[in-house]
């Protein structure tokens, strides 16, 4: 094995990322990184610009918050449906007829499964918050389900692929139906509570005793309010900053802690206490197109993930600018929080800059083993 050089990985790596934040694709960025395998466990996270563009912001460090978007799809309502069907109380073969008033054919043909795969044919997004503004905040979530249940299929559920936020937030409601509690209290206390990450990931309507540093992402349209510790996605955020799409905030290593539990549970080194992903059939015997359970998987020739990521990964992105990779088969995480959103709403630069810090990043780890 090659001597492992940080400090040249490092370089590289701030050659890519000044030019972006030269570039204006973000002016906050955290890159994590974990190599867990059975012979070591190393980890590393590098942090750039400040956490916002205005005179006087404050740099990023291990402790900044990013808005992770719809990184809350995999890490949260998915990892809680996990908990749900290991407590017996849910079947990914279950309809959406078992939790809401279904009145149309096609849509009674919806199961769980379709909705974690993004095969049920619900619209990809719609702008609810422009409704929801006007109705009391206690009503919101009721009408906004009720609105997705009478919205158009765009195709049969199972017979094609559409990513679809609509589909996620039916999900957390769901989660919360069958706990019979709200899904950031159910996911913190069965999911984050038994790792010690509860006051490291959080939704954005938690309260705090003391104000952490977060990476701001623009202001708000409709009430002009900036939003740093708000969550950005406005469904989210007229829902009251809690949903099965989008809403949770973290830090780097908050992420890399849990994507780490994630590739030892695969391995079978350690279990969750609420699930247990060891038994894969559990979770991937539900692919379908690039999705397992909720989970992104690499696209070959066009992956974010880059070309080193085997086919053995798991990952997501979100809308924000981040994203997390994991390369099961060798124990790798790459971990990539920005606020690309605050600098511009094209993607068209965060679609360059995460293959290429990925490719940098995983060349330089199988040159290391070569």
């Amino acid at each position: 094995m090659k001597k492992w050089s940080h400090n040249l990985l490092k370089k590289k790596i701030d050659i890519i990322t000044d030019e972006a934040l030269k570039n204006h694709v973000f002016s906050a960025c955290s890159i994590g990184l974990s190599i867990n395998n059975q012979n070591e466990k190393e980890e590393y996270i590098f942090n750039y610009g400040c956490v916002g563009e205005e005179s006087g912001s404050s740099p990023v460090d291990d402790r900044t918050f990013f808005d992770l978007a719809s990184l809350t799809k995999p890490l949260v309502t998915s990892l809680s449906l996990l908990s749900l069907l290991e407590e017996g109380k849910l079947h990914t073969e279950d309809k959406l007829s078992n939790f809401f008033d279904v009145h149309s054919p096609d849509k009674s043909k919806i199961s769980i499964f379709h909705l974690l795969t993004h095969s049920s044919g619900l619209p990809a997004h719609r702008p609810y918050f422009l409704r929801l503004l006007n109705v009391p905040q206690s009503q919101r979530m009721e009408n906004a389900v009720n609105w997705i249940l009478s919205e158009n299929l765009s195709f049969q559920p199972g017979t094609k692929n559409l990513y679809s936020d609509l589909g996620f937030i039916l999900l957390g409601r769901i989660i919360e139906k069958i706990s019979g509690e709200s899904l950031d209290r159910y996911w913190s206390k069965k999911i984050l509570y038994p790792l010690g990450l509860d006051k490291f990931l959080f939704f954005a309507n938690k309260q705090f005793e003391r104000i952490p540093s977060f990476a701001a992402t623009g202001t708000c349209e409709w009430s002009n309010r900036k939003l740093s510790g708000i969550v950005h996605d406005d469904n989210c955020r007229a829902l009251g900053g809690v949903a099965g799409h989008a809403g949770i905030f973290g830090t780097t290593r908050a992420i890399l802690a849990l994507c780490d539990y994630i590739v030892i549970q695969f391995r079978g080194d350690k279990q969750h206490p609420s699930y247990l992903l060891g038994r894969k059939q559990k979770i991937l015997s539900t692919k379908y197109g690039n999705w397992i359970f909720g989970f992104d998987t690499p696209t070959p020739g066009g992956s974010s993930s880059g070309k080193y990521f085997s086919n053995q990964s798991i990952g997501h992105l979100g809308f924000t600018g981040t994203s997390f990779w994991i390369d099961i088969q060798r124990g790798i995480t790459i971990v990539l929080l920005t606020n690309r959103v605050f600098c511009g709403e094209s993607l068209v630069p965060i679609k360059v800059f995460r293959p290429l810090l990925h490719d940098t990043i995983m060349k330089a780890i199988i040159e290391k083993s070569g």
